[in-house]
């Protein structure tokens, strides 16, 4: 992804998981698009990820598997 545009594309391709309601799956959307900007320009990604929902590590990937995100903003393990 080269800009906000398709990031944004690429996240809002996923469904939001059975069981998470919809404020949630905003939030974590928003999230996944900040990470991204932060990606893009090349800018520090100030935030701890703590989330149980696979789809939201997934958006945070490069389609080559690789996160854009420190994996010590992490404070546990993602599923893969």
């Amino acid at each position: 992804m080269n800009n906000l545009a398709d990031a944004s594309r690429y996240i809002n391709s996923f469904a939001r998981p059975q069981g998470l309601n919809t404020h949630s799956w905003r939030a974590l959307k928003q999230l996944a698009l900040h990470a991204w900007e932060c990606h893009l320009t090349d800018s520090k990604f100030r935030h701890r990820i703590n989330f149980l929902c696979k789809e939201f590590y997934l958006m945070i990937k490069t389609p080559e598997g690789k996160f854009i995100v420190p994996e010590s903003s992490f404070s546990y393990d993602p599923v893969a």
